[in-house]
């Protein structure tokens, strides 16, 4: 059997691959790399891709490559996209702060006083920190960016036919697996984690839904509702829920510990980096 995952980063592709391939036998799990990279002669085989617009990894190269190549089963990957954006935003940094040094310490010094009071800084004055061309950007330059991702989303899944399954991660952190089980044929490996040899510590951060919620301010809610609503709607979230925490937490493990130990990686040395690198590109299992 061979099975194609697709989401956006952050959105639990990563656990999800290594679910799926524990509840096949002789299974071989392949994460990233440009569509068909990894394609063999398996006896069965799944693999996880993630749409980035800003690398090349459009949604036109993986229709292109899906018209060209068969597989048994496909699965859309979905994530509350406040959520996503919290998570996304908190990983600008796994790939170091070379040249960026100043931009790095003027993110993390918001990220800190954010941490100490939630209500002092709005998510989206992080976000104008974490950009990857120039900073800080402007307001509408955060906004535009997720209204261009979301839009081009909701086109895909749109889109896609009845052999697709539409699957949340909310579900798979509350190990709600029953439908996802019918439409593979066979139960996942639902206590399946990460493998540490693929930077379990980078990928994984909370393993949680609803973060957002000690993130967001008001002004954040007023000023990306519009944005994510539409997509909100058609993947079937609460969209009128933006309930935000009336005593917002922000907890430095999962924060500003966890931005400088991203940081932090891209400085190990070469052997364990080629390690990991080798680790996230390929799994087998039994």
């Amino acid at each position: 059997m061979r099975i194609f995952i697709l989401g956006v980063g952050k959105s639990g592709t990563t656990a999800m691959v290594y679910k799926v391939a524990n509840g096949l036998p002789n299974c071989r799990a392949f994460s990233g790399g440009q569509p068909g990279k990894y394609l063999g002669q398996y006896e069965n085989a799944v693999y996880k891709h993630t749409y980035e617009a800003r690398k090349g990894k459009t949604f036109d190269l993986f229709l292109d490559h899906l018209r060209r190549e068969h597989y048994d089963r496909l699965i859309w990957m979905a994530r509350d996209p406040r959520d996503v954006a919290v998570s996304r935003t908190l990983y600008r940094w796994n790939r170091g702060t070379l040249g960026k040094g100043r931009q790095y310490r003027a993110y993390l010094d918001l990220i800190l006083k954010k941490e100490k009071d939630p209500k002092s800084v709005p998510f989206y004055t992080i976000c104008r920190y974490a950009g990857y061309a120039g900073w800080p950007i402007s307001v509408d330059e955060v906004v535009a960016d997720d209204q261009q991702r979301y839009q081009q989303m909701l086109e895909f899944v749109r889109g896609l036919g009845d052999q697709w399954f539409l699957y949340k991660y909310e579900d798979m952190v509350q190990n709600n697996f029953e439908a996802l089980n019918r439409y593979l044929g066979f139960k996942v490996g639902q206590d399946s984690e990460v493998p540490k040899s693929t930077g379990k510590d980078k990928v994984v951060r909370k393993k949680a839904s609803g973060d957002w919620r000690h993130w967001f301010t008001e002004e954040d809610v007023a000023l990306l509702r519009p944005v994510y609503l539409p997509y909100m709607k058609w993947m079937g979230y609460d969209c009128e829920d933006w309930t935000l925490s009336d005593n917002p937490v922000i907890e430095p493990e999962f924060s500003s510990l966890y931005v400088q130990k991203l940081a932090a990686k891209k400085n190990m040395n070469p052997v364990a980096l080629i390690k990991t690198l080798v680790g996230q590109r390929f799994f087998r299992t039994a």
